[in-house]
């Protein structure tokens, strides 16, 4: 009977947060730049009320978003990712440090340089969503970016 009551209270607790859609939507592509050169371009749509952490943060904060291409001799890696969009820095109340998050959308870009018979670029991407009151568990989404 104690289990029974455990297990009704734990369902009980996540019932808002099941079936409910996801904050934060992936999508992502790669734009040809010319000269065997693309833009990754990975694009997070948030939801109204939460945020998306940068993938610049100090320690002891919330997990930083992680974009991260399996590797591959095919491709080249140039320069650093890229984040751009609705940016708001300073301190986080649910974390007590300074953080950068971003609103309703994020975009994030990687240029590549890639070789004769690249056919696709995988890997995951790892990211934590919170809003004023809480924030969901970290996710790691998988993606995969074709080439013709």
């Amino acid at each position: 009977m104690k289990y029974s009551l455990i297990l009704f209270l734990g369902v009980f607790a996540l019932s808002p947060l099941i079936g409910q859609e996801q904050p934060v939507r992936w999508s992502y592509a790669a734009e040809a730049l010319g000269e065997n050169e693309y833009e990754l371009r990975f694009t997070a749509e948030i939801r109204e009320g939460w945020y998306l952490y940068s993938q610049y943060l100090s320690d002891g904060g919330p997990i930083p978003t992680t974009i991260a291409p399996e590797e591959s001799p095919l491709y080249t890696l140039k320069g650093d990712m890229k984040e751009d969009g609705k940016a708001i820095e300073g301190m986080d109340e649910l974390f007590g440090i300074a953080v950068k998050k971003f609103k309703e959308r994020a975009v994030f870009t990687q240029r590549v340089e890639v070789k004769e018979g690249l056919q696709e670029i995988s890997g995951y991407i790892e990211f934590m969503s919170c809003n004023d009151e809480m924030c969901l568990p970290p996710r790691e989404i998988p993606f995969v970016i074709f080439f013709r």
